[in-house]
């Protein structure tokens, strides 16, 4: 089976330390924030423990979910301008290559009709 490629922590801080890094802390902004009501969020706290689907939705809240995210993007863009600088030196020695071919001469191409004062097309004949 094949692994699938994710960005989320394996370990997450724990609840009340990601709670206290957030800007808003009141659990009725949390709960909205989460789609849970405020009393789901106070349980949570007392007992310091929920679900990991909102563990991860508050993890993107913090400043390590920030960062993280913050860290995949300039990666990503580097990645992005390697990939960008590597295909324009490939495009520019393929055109200097096609120059000098064309300096050599022309040669044309090996299926082009061949074409001279002695060849001559072929004529269509109505046979009776």
């Amino acid at each position: 089976m094949q692994k699938l490629y994710s960005l989320a922590p394996r370990q997450l801080p724990a609840l009340s330390t990601m709670v206290a890094d957030l800007t808003n802390r009141h659990p009725e902004a949390i709960g909205n924030h989460l789609g849970v009501s405020a009393d789901t969020v106070r349980r949570w706290l007392k007992a310091e423990q929920a679900p990991r689907a909102s563990m991860l939705a508050l993890f993107w809240e913090t400043r390590w979910g920030l960062s993280a995210l913050d860290a995949q993007a300039v990666n990503l863009v580097r990645s992005h301008i390697g990939l960008n600088n590597a295909l324009r030196a490939e495009n520019q020695n393929l055109h200097r290559r096609i120059q000098r071919l064309e300096s050599i001469g022309q040669f044309g191409c090996a299926n082009e009709p061949f074409r001279d004062s002695v060849h001559r097309e072929p004529s269509l004949r109505h046979v009776r």
